[in-house]
């Protein structure tokens, strides 16, 4: 109680326009007190001397604020009480103090207010002149901004350790896989050598192949896979460390205004890390998987030893529902959730879970065009006059307007967001792409399309370059920047249908609308056939030849026709 009272009387006998004890108090016609200091620099600045609390004017006897009636009691009461914390030697009162630059404008006034507009440090005159009554500024008393500081590079440092931990369970989740893996090497070479003693010397040949086959063949490459994830992942976890480390050290020293950028900039780039780090965590269990590898042994006929042969995969037929509104699909995507969100001329977005249930319908009234999703899980739709609108993930229309171009109408023109949440926007008639920062206004670049039309776009999930449907036959891999042809790929009579699959590889559906036949195959992202994942897959055909492929995070891959969509998955035999 007794440090509340001395706080309160403390207060009181502040000056209200430089916030330190009177000095010299003079009392104005409206009997309001301040300091003749502050008075005179009033006077000097404005002509006139009007109360900074009440607006009333009062007159200066021949513009001598020196002549304006003096308030002893104050002037008593200060002396007294500056006298008393002199004695007591108020330590507490000191820490109190900030000790910051000196003003250049006011030499004799500490810079121990900020300006939260102009983001620096003020003195007092500058603050209530220049800042507040000037340009309408918000003025904070140093101590007041730098808890709000400390406050934000504490929940970003809880950021940040969530991130570790999270990077940490992945990566000791690969070592695991990885351990996994290596245990079926040795394994396979103690069956191989177990095998090997009791055959004859020729058979060392064929011992010497396998062994190499086990070390450098298929279980070779997926082990020195999953060591550059385990690598990659303890990269990122000194990454985060390191700038962490700089942001923390950052408040061991008063964050005077040149030290104002450097801390900010430090902060930005942690959380720019922070959001730009992802975990694919089904990717290494995947490929331990591919690793389940079996030696058979074949005794000493024909003089073999035996052989490697690993489990086969079959893609199946998981889910397969018409949708609810008929012939009315216009785009397919999956959300940062892992559901399938599929748009609809008349109105509305459909969600399904990767088992094909319905779980909700959005944006009823808003016709879609084209639609994807941000970073941040929000919708960004394009609508029947091609118009591009964003919302927050619970549907709330954000005041964001992308400037983009007319399109004559053709609705057979992409859209497509990329990791770092850049908007692309394809114009089949015009042949261009415009991109778009989140926070819309003018497109930052556009990229000329010579030679293809952008009907869908995907953007590449580690690279610089978007998958593109052009023509119906036609997929191509172009650069995002300058729009160059990287690598193309076609098949005559059938339609093409890009989309992004797991470890940045490309799967593209093949259709031949006539026989109602959808073919899946995968590609690397430099359009290298890899493997067929499905062969004449019989769909029931629609009116409109407009189809749209998908992936789930977890492997499994989404087709939807303009009526009704399949969802398939591997099986391993």
């Amino acid at each position: 109680m007794a440090t509340s009272f001395k706080q309160a009387v403390n207060k009181n006998l502040e000056c209200p326009i430089c916030l330190s004890f009177f000095k010299d108090p003079k009392n104005l016609t409206c009997s309001h007190t301040f300091c003749k200091g502050c008075l005179e620099t009033l006077l000097e600045t404005r002509g006139k001397l009007l109360c900074p609390t009440c607006r009333e004017e009062t007159l200066v006897p021949g513009g001598d604020v020196g002549r304006l009636q003096p308030n002893i009691t104050v002037r008593s009461l200060v002396e007294d009480v500056e006298t008393q914390c002199y004695s007591n030697g108020n330590q507490e009162d000191k820490s109190l103090q900030r000790n910051g630059n000196k003003c250049q404008k006011h030499p004799k006034n500490d810079e121990d207010f900020f300006c939260r507009n102009c983001n620096k440090y003020v003195c007092s005159m500058c603050g209530l002149l220049e800042h507040a009554i000037k340009d309408a500024h918000t003025i904070l008393e140093a101590g007041a901004h730098d808890p709000d500081q400390k406050n934000h590079v504490e929940e970003l440092a809880a950021k940040a350790d969530a991130k570790i931990y999270d990077v940490d369970k992945f990566v000791t989740s690969v070592v695991n896989q990885r351990k996994t893996v290596h245990n079926v090497q040795e394994q396979l070479n103690d069956e191989i050598d177990a095998t090997f003693a009791k055959s004859v010397q020729v058979l060392k040949e064929r011992k010497t192949v396998l062994k190499n086959e086990v070390k450098h063949g298929l279980l070779g490459k997926l082990e020195t896979s999953l060591g550059d994830m385990e690598e990659s992942g303890r990269k990122q976890i000194d990454q985060i460390k390191k700038v962490l480390d700089l942001v923390r050290s950052g408040l061991n020293f008063p964050l005077l205004t040149e030290a104002l950028t450097s801390h900010k900039a430090n902060c930005q780039q942690l959380e720019d890390l922070l959001s730009r780090i992802g975990l694919n965590e089904e990717l290494p269990r995947r490929i331990a998987k591919e690793g389940e590898v079996c030696f058979r042994s074949q005794g000493s006929d024909g003089l073999q030893l035996g052989q490697l042969s690993h489990l086969e995969s079959k893609w199946v037929l998981r889910t397969e529902c018409q949708l609810p509104v008929n012939n009315n699909m216009s785009g397919m995507v999956i959300s940062p959730n892992n559901e399938m969100a599929v748009g609809c001329q008349k109105g509305g977005i459909f969600i399904y879970s990767v088992e094909g249930i319905i779980q909700d319908t959005v944006l009823k009234s808003v016709q879609i065009v084209a639609l994807d999703f941000m970073p941040d899980g929000g919708y960004v739709i394009r609508d029947s006059n091609n118009r591009i609108s964003m919302y927050t993930e619970h549907c709330e229309k954000l005041d964001v307007t992308l400037e983009t171009m007319v399109d004559s109408g053709n609705v057979s023109s992409g859209l497509t967001v990329g990791n770092d949440g850049l908007i692309f926007i394809g114009y089949s008639a015009w042949r261009k792409i415009q991109v778009f920062k989140p926070e819309g206004g003018k497109a930052i670049r556009e990229i000329k399309c010579n030679g293809y039309e952008p009907r869908q776009i995907v953007a590449m999930t580690s690279s610089q370059a978007i998958l593109v449907k052009s023509y119906w036959n036609m997929v191509q891999v172009i650069n995002d920047v300058s729009g160059a042809i990287i690598h193309s790929i076609s098949k005559d009579g059938e339609n093409a249908y890009p989309a992004v699959y797991q470890d940045n590889s490309v799967i593209i559906a093949w259709v031949r609308h006539g026989q109602s036949l959808l073919s899946i195959v995968q590609y690397t992202k430099e359009l290298k056939y890899i493997k067929n994942i499905l062969t004449d897959f019989k769909i029931i055909r629609p009116i409109r030849a407009w189809y749209y492929l998908q992936a789930f995070k977890k492997g499994e891959i989404a087709f939807c026709t303009s009526h009704r969509f399949y969802i398939f998955h591997e099986t391993w035999e």
